[in-house]
């Protein structure tokens, strides 16, 4: 109903200010600029500093203000037309990307020449997946005393079985209700895998801590009171690990769920010149090297990688009836003993 939408619009705008006056703000570049580039990202910024400082060596005259948002946040503002407009919007959330473009919200953009993406990898020449980033399976290093870390969801499902006091309370997931990554990957582990339904009940029996992100997850796994971690991005196990916290990150070997951040240029964006440039920067082979290499990750090889197809497949995962059915299925199977 059109009340119902102008609500939600209201509610939006609300939400909008409220969180870009809390907001992360990190800026690069000369102080006196003559141009700037305001991007917009749910991405680790560490992840993508050496992009940006490369970039900016290139253009001396340029400066880059990163907005650090939380993914939906980042979703709601563009639709809200929260100011300032982003020249850039780099988002985990694929789907609500996808939903940007679809709905009129994305500008298009030529590619540079050297440019080659594989086909999943863009759509409408106005949705473009900048890295190659695995959901994995992260293990405290405490745990290799059991001998081999599991390699599959099968041994996942071994390990907690066998070691059910071990675990329990101490193994971690996103909760769907709150992380819209984590039900992504749900979806298409549902899609994938006919046992998923027997891994949620085992995380259910072992009290699973339900989490809204990565980031707490792995803050818990550091600590040792969660000792593993199901579906964690794959760009933040790195860092930690990279940092030198005390962890193991495995891609799992029956397939390998593959993300990528998805970036586009917003319809209301002041410098879409500079933010193309940056784009193609990001794109390039040599930048690609780094963002779309799965090895760094594990040293184990990758035998069966599932990209997520960045096309209007995407939606139906948004849609709320749908969406409430799945979560409602996935909460009877994890049971209350989760937390």
């Amino acid at each position: 109903m059109r009340w119902q939408r102008l609500l939600w619009m209201g509610l939006a705008v609300i939400m909008a200010g409220t969180v870009a006056a809390a907001e992360k703000v990190t800026r690069f570049g000369p102080p006196n600029a003559a141009a700037q580039l305001v991007i917009w990202g749910s991405t680790d910024l560490d992840e993508l500093r050496p992009a940006i400082e490369g970039f900016l060596a290139q253009k001396p005259n340029v400066a880059i203000l990163y907005h650090d948002l939380q993914s939906t946040v980042l979703y709601e503002q563009i639709r809200a037309g929260a100011p300032p407009a982003p020249d850039l919007a780099i988002s985990s959330a694929a789907d609500l990307q996808i939903k940007l473009v679809n709905d009129g919200f994305a500008r298009d953009h030529k590619l540079a020449k050297d440019i080659t993406l594989p086909p999943w990898a863009s759509w409408r020449s106005q949705a473009f997946g900048i890295s190659v980033e695995p959901a994995v399976i992260v293990f405290h290093q405490s745990l290799a005393q059991l001998g081999p870390l599991p390699r599959s969801r099968a041994d996942l499902i071994r390990m907690l079985v066998k070691h059910s006091a071990l675990l329990d309370g101490r193994v971690a997931t996103y909760d769907l209700e709150l992380s819209g990554l984590g039900y992504l990957f749900a979806n298409h582990d549902a899609l994938y895998w006919t046992n998923y339904t027997t891994l949620m009940q085992l995380f259910g029996r072992a009290h699973a801590r339900l989490s809204c992100c990565s980031g707490e997850m792995l803050n818990e796994i550091e600590k040792q009171t969660v000792l593993v971690g199901y579906n964690l991005l794959g760009s933040y196990a790195l860092a930690r690990k990279q940092r030198g916290a005390p962890i193991e990150i495995v891609l799992p070997d029956d397939y390998t769920l593959v993300l990528s951040r998805v970036a586009l240029i917003p319809r209301t964006a002041k410098a879409p010149d500079l933010s193309g440039a940056f784009l193609n920067y990001l794109l390039s082979p040599e930048i690609q090297k780094r963002f779309a290499n799965l090895e760094r990750y594990d040293s184990a090889p990758v035998s069966a990688a599932h990209p997520i197809v960045l096309n209007p497949s995407l939606l139906v995962y948004l849609d709320p009836v749908k969406r409430a059915k799945f979560i409602k299925t996935w909460r009877s199977l994890i049971g209350a003993g989760a937390r």
